[in-house]
């Protein structure tokens, strides 16, 4: 909800403060041009050493807008009941479109200008409260039980389709036989099944990646005994050429000695 003046609408009409001990905290505010002239505006407060306002003066041209950020200083009290007293005023006039410095002079009544003014209330309102534990788990709890109840579902689609239970098992879940999709169970109805239904899901998860890596070291206990049967090989072929070199020296040797 904004205030409004003849020539300024000030959005919000009411400054409030998520108040947090030892933080700053800011709130914008919208100053809009309702007229066809250029406005100059200040912006006033009861309490300047407590808040910061930038920027704190300036023009708005015609039929446009600005933003004015209100920037509260950290606070090491919290007042009672968090009430305050605080208090803003925006004070506007218009100007010569050339205007380029804004002085105090522009918004003396006493001068004949015509200044508006709109006041605003400062209210302190409790932080949003952080996520819930209790949502992060059921969110985390639900990413896990999700590809279980599909692997569940997948395991039950053979015998339901042997006993002819699938159109009947379908018409529970609010799904169609063929789907391409295939059946996908609600989380909300998945995390209401039978606690033996969600340990039956979990065995059959971990049974696959235990069979998983058993075939896997298999594979690898294969490809090791086949490297050293070639080791072996080799080995053994490189004894046998071996002999026959020292074989037939000692044939030359002997032949050379009786001579």
């Amino acid at each position: 909800m904004a205030a409004s003046c003849d020539l300024l609408d000030v959005d919000p009409a009411e400054l409030q403060f998520p108040f947090v001990l030892d933080k700053q905290i800011s709130c914008p505010l919208r100053l809009t041009n309702r007229t066809d002239s250029t406005v100059a505006f200040k912006v006033k407060t009861t309490s300047p050493r407590k808040y910061c306002v930038r920027p704190n003066s300036g023009v708005v041209l015609p039929r446009s807008c600005c933003t004015v950020v209100v920037t509260m200083q950290a606070q090491t009290v919290a007042p009672p009941d968090l009430q305050c007293k605080d208090k803003f005023l925006v004070q506007s006039v218009v100007v010569s479109d050339s205007a380029k410095d804004i002085t105090s002079q522009m918004f003396m009544k006493e001068g004949g200008n015509v200044v508006e003014e709109v006041k605003l209330k400062v209210t302190y309102v409790m932080p949003p409260e952080p996520p819930s534990e209790i949502a992060e788990e059921h969110d985390g709890l639900e990413r896990i039980l999700v590809p279980m109840q599909r692997i569940v579902d997948n395991g039950r689609s053979t015998s339901e389709l042997s006993s002819g239970s699938v159109s009947l098992r379908s018409a529970e879940l609010g799904t169609e036989v063929g789907s391409p999709v295939g059946r996908i169970v609600k989380s909300e109805e998945f995390l209401k099944a039978p606690e033996h239904a969600v340990l039956s899901a979990l065995v059959a998860k971990l049974t696959e990646e235990k069979n998983s890596a058993l075939e896997q070291n298999r594979k690898l206990r294969e490809e090791l005994e086949l490297v050293r049967r070639e080791v072996n090989k080799r080995q053994e072929g490189f004894s046998l050429v071996l002999v026959l070199v020292v074989g037939m020296l000692s044939i030359i040797l002997g032949y050379l000695v009786k001579k």
